[in-house]
């Protein structure tokens, strides 16, 4: 069972107005369950009986989520040693994303994550045939993407980033769709032992420049072209990072790579770039 400070706050307040019962989300918004609300605590289901001075705690730490378990809350976060970062959920208006070192995955200021996700899918739309989902992160693009492509190969380096898509339920697809071929490795090499021209459509959907380098090299573009059909289709998202504090433009110089790796008809969209093969 996860919590979150939505869950909390809902909570609270049926404790408050007098309530006995309140049917809540207990894996963040697929389904619902029933809490009983006593005058000092909450008996939630698997008879996990929570103080209501620890669910006051999860109000006011509204970005995280928690674990209920053995009567008590934990934080869904670690440290992992080997990129030497914390990673943790990350609470948000639909599907959660994932926060590493302070950094998040997907954008929650001007839209949830799900929304984020449908619009890099739109860019490419229709999205068809054989994908290649370079990152896969919470897996909410590999997923959305196998309801009308035929297949979609997608990747995943970091083994904490795999431990919170085992965690999440949105993520819970990426296990049990045929659709779906789930590989744990660098991009970046395993890229080069991909046949010529399989893919119709690209989504690269990195982590940010400062994390990932190699990812926005021309080496990688050059391999993207290699790898699309022709007249396949990628989304490369981007953000702004630079832009407004060193006067960098991360789009511009992501363009000129890929143009001279050989896309064409390359737009800049909201927070990333498309174009084709041609």
């Amino acid at each position: 069972m996860i919590i979150t400070h939505f869950q909390a706050k809902k909570l609270l307040q049926a404790k408050r107005s007098g309530a006995s019962k309140l049917g809540i989300s207990l894996d963040l918004g697929k389904t619902f369950s029933e809490v009983t609300i006593k005058t000092d605590r909450f008996i939630f289901p698997e008879d996990q009986v929570i103080k209501a001075g620890k669910v006051k705690k999860v109000l006011k730490k509204n970005k995280s989520c928690f674990f209920i378990k053995d009567n008590d809350i934990e934080k869904i976060q670690f440290f992992n040693h080997q990129t030497n970062k914390y990673y943790k959920l990350f609470p948000a208006r639909d599907w959660p994303t994932i926060e590493i070192s302070g950094i998040r995955m997907h954008v929650t200021k001007s839209m949830s994550p799900k929304k984020d996700t449908e619009e890099k899918l739109r860019f490419i739309g229709p999205v068809f045939g054989k994908v290649l989902d370079t990152c896969t992160g919470l897996g909410y693009t590999a997923i959305l993407a196998s309801r009308t492509a035929l297949k979609v190969y997608t990747f995943e380096i970091d083994q904490a980033v795999i431990e919170l898509e085992k965690i999440n339920p949105w993520s819970r697809e990426l296990f049990t769709n045929k659709k779906i071929k789930r590989q744990k490795g660098d991009i970046f090499n395993k890229i080069k032992l991909m046949e010529d021209e399989f893919y119709d459509i690209i989504i690269h959907d990195p982590p940010r420049l400062s994390l990932s380098t190699l990812l926005y090299s021309q080496e990688f573009y050059n391999q993207m072209f290699r790898v699309i059909k022709q007249t396949g289709k990628f989304y490369h998202y981007t953000g702004n990072p630079g832009k407004k504090n060193r006067n960098v433009n991360l789009k511009k110089n992501v363009m000129k790579r890929l143009r001279i790796a050989g896309f064409s008809a390359l737009k800049d969209v909201f927070n990333g770039v498309v174009g084709e093969r041609l």
